[in-house]
């Protein structure tokens, strides 16, 4: 019921808009790949949505607006960056989802972030997060991909600003370099408050979003 009026709020009181780009998933899954390999004899298997994490976390630093939430009468940006994560529920536990926050996404590495989107997920699932876990996101992350959707929009977590959802990334045909190839793609698509970003303001940090993902070595350092 919580979640249910806070999304009604959210609709009703957010002024929506929505702002979608397709990235390149090429090398992320190549990266993804190679790592996973030799992390394996340790237990260690990067998602998809790690990388997603680390990326809109450092875009967020370099963003400081998709850090920020309208506050009545004045944008008030936020110290640190907490990215929250949508977890699904499992139906025997009523359905529906929550938001657990990985706070300071930006200062840590995949394997952290990896390791603690893991943690929170099962105990999500299992006897649910504590009023922390689920506090102080400034900005979320809705994905779908897992459940084959190509794209979606979703909506905004207040008192966050944004929001992404991301579709699966799947393998279909592109063009590189005037030539069609086969190659893996996902749609990611942001709702924004209009009181704090505007149009311009969602298409700088799309494209620093994009730099991230399609260039995925800068994730790692």
């Amino acid at each position: 019921q919580t979640i249910a009026r806070r999304l009604v709020e959210s609709k009703a009181t957010i002024p929506h808009y929505q702002v979608k780009m397709r990235f390149s998933m090429d090398a992320l899954m190549d990266l993804r790949r190679s790592l996973n390999e030799k992390l394996a004899g340790e237990g260690v298997k990067l998602s998809v949505n790690d990388f997603i994490v680390r990326a809109c976390a450092l875009s967020m630093a370099e963003h400081p607006m998709f850090n920020a939430s309208w506050a009545g009468d004045r944008i008030l940006v936020h110290g640190r960056v907490n990215v929250g994560v949508a977890i699904s529920l499992p139906e025997e536990r009523g359905g529906g989802l929550v938001v657990a926050s990985i706070r300071d996404a930006h200062l840590k590495s995949l394997r952290m972030i990896s390791a603690e989107s893991k943690h929170l997920a099962v105990k999500a699932r299992d006897k649910g997060l504590s009023t922390e876990e689920m506090s102080d996101s400034t900005f979320t992350i809705s994905n779908l991909g897992m459940f084959g959707v190509d794209d979606f929009t979703a909506i905004i977590n207040p008192p966050n600003s944004a929001i992404l959802a991301c579709g699966a990334a799947i393998e279909q045909p592109v063009v590189r370099d005037h030539q069609l190839a086969v190659g893996w793609e996902m749609a990611g698509t942001l709702s924004l408050d209009h009181r704090v970003i505007d149009g311009a303001m969602a298409a700088r940090y799309l494209g620093t979003l994009k730099g991230m993902i399609e260039e995925p070595m800068r994730l790692l350092a």
